[in-house]
This record gives C-alpha cells, structure tokens and sequence, in this order.
C-alpha cells in the first residue's frame, strides 16, 4: 500500500508542477530526505526555467523543514540564479523576483552562523534591492 501511495505521488510530480507538501510530508513519514531526492529528480528533468524554478524552491523548502539550513540556502540561491539567468524578462523586474529566493537564503544562513555567507548573500540582497528600484 505505501508502494502504491509513493508511486503515485511520484505521477502527479511528474504530470503536474505546483505545491509539493503533500510529497514530502507523505515522504518525511518514510525518510527524512525522501521528498528532497524525488524532487531533484525532477529538478535534473526539466530544462524550461518556470518548472525548474518550482522544484527548485520545493527542494529548498523541504530542506528547511528538515532544518538543514545550509541546504537549503544553496537551493534559495539555486532559484535566485534561476530568475536572473531567464533572457526575456527586463534586469530591474529580475531583481524583484529574485530578491525573495536571496531573502529566504540570508534567512537560512543566519540559522548557520555562516558569517561568510551571511555577508555575501547580504551584499547581494543590497545590489538586487538597488536594481530593482529602478523598476
């Protein structure tokens, strides 16, 4: 029955993009970075930037929730880099939208004591916030 339950998670992770919490509380009951390793799965699947940015972010997510903070820092920064790679959208609206992913990982690394990464990831949020006031 678990089997099952797994492999159908599995096909709606595959068919569909959107909230993965139901995934990974289903498989914190299994194992704790069950849900993490499913997920980047289907982060090395998909090539288009939306569906990746999703994953992505579930993948951070998951991590936080497992309190691995270090983690899901890079992955908070995975996304950022995500959003300000995509071509077509004009720097000042990049900059918005990243700026929450770098918010979530400066967050995460305030929980490591991590003060390299802390004052990088500062930096970075201070050059995101000037860019996008331009906007």
């Amino acid at each position: 029955m678990l089997e099952q339950v797994a492999l159908t998670l599995r096909e709606r992770i595959s068919t569909r993009m959107g909230d993965f919490s139901e995934v990974f509380r289903f498989e914190r009951m299994r194992s704790g970075n069950a849900a993490v390793y499913l997920l980047r799965e289907q982060f090395e699947k998909f090539a288009g930037s939306p569906q990746k940015l999703d994953v992505c972010e579930s993948i951070a997510h998951c991590f936080y929730q497992l309190e691995q903070y270090e983690d899901a820092a890079n992955w908070y920064e995975t996304a950022g880099r995500l959003i300000l790679s995509e071509p077509n959208t004009p720097p000042a609206l990049k900059a918005i939208a990243a700026l929450g992913e770098y918010e979530r990982a400066l967050e995460c690394y305030r929980h490591e004591d991590d003060d390299g990464k802390f004052t990088e990831c500062s930096t970075l949020i201070g050059e995101l916030r000037r860019a996008s006031a331009s906007a």
